[in-house]
């Protein structure tokens, strides 16, 4: 898998490079694209009709294979640490799943 980052100060997307089972708080998923943008309303949600449709298909991205993150915090406060995307409230990781979840909303990459 090739990931890629490209954050923006309203939108934080990581590109998995192929569509990818992911394991989230709200069960699997097959996605290639989580989108993580700021909200006032905290919500996961697959990309569809609704708060940030309209961003989100300007950018270009599929909406059968983008899960949305509507998160309170700034999308260009994050953090990389090896293969974790760190975002307050918010973890995505990349290498299979984590001994233990730190936050309420997270997503990781079925091997």
């Amino acid at each position: 898998m090739q990931a890629s980052l490209k954050v923006t100060p309203k939108l934080l997307l990581l590109d998995l490079g192929e569509v990818c089972r992911l394991v989230t708080q709200d069960g699997p998923r097959l996605v290639r694209y989580v989108a993580v943008m700021r909200s006032a309303q905290t919500s996961c949600v697959r990309m569809g009709r609704g708060a940030g449709h309209a961003h989100l298909m300007r950018a270009g991205l599929p909406p059968g294979e983008t899960l949305l993150y509507a998160l309170p915090a700034d999308p260009l406060d994050f953090e990389q640490e090896g293969s974790v995307l760190r975002l307050p409230g918010l973890r995505l990781y990349l290498a299979g799943p984590p001994e233990f979840v730190e936050t309420p909303f997270y997503a990781w990459v079925e091997p």
